[in-house]
């Protein structure tokens, strides 16, 4: 006759799992800890970030890659273009007090009323 298995018992699986469920509620306890104990140290980690004389005041995208941006830098502001291949310092934009007039259709006098294309003439084909 052999002895009883020693170890085959209703509770040597009843700790793992309580154990397992332990571990788990403690992870879950450890995020949500987590995300309140960054909420307070989050201004004392940007403290040494900020920069007031850099900002970027406007992006326009140009492309699926590129991007135009206004930046300011103290009262300058200046173009950059990223993305792509390289990134590129377009100069300082000038300020005025008064924004020039956008122009429309009717009154450009480069624009012409068709397409450059339809105001070829053709030759007769041969």
């Amino acid at each position: 006759m052999q002895p009883a298995a020693a170890g085959l018992g209703a509770g040597s699986f009843v700790v793992p799992v309580i154990t397992c469920i332990v571990a788990f509620a403690v992870v879950i306890g450890l995020i949500f800890l987590s995300r309140y104990g960054l909420k307070f140290l989050e201004p004392y980690l940007l403290r040494g970030r900020q920069t007031p004389n850099l900002a970027v005041m406007e992006s326009v995208a140009v492309d699926q890659r590129r991007r135009v941006s206004v930046i300011r830098y103290g009262q300058r502001k200046g173009l950059i273009l990223t993305g792509g291949g390289n990134d590129v310092f377009m100069g300082w934009v000038e300020e005025t007090d008064t924004p020039p007039p956008a122009p429309t259709p009717a009154t450009s006098p480069h624009m012409p009323d068709r397409p450059s294309f339809l105001m070829q003439k053709r030759s007769p084909k041969r």
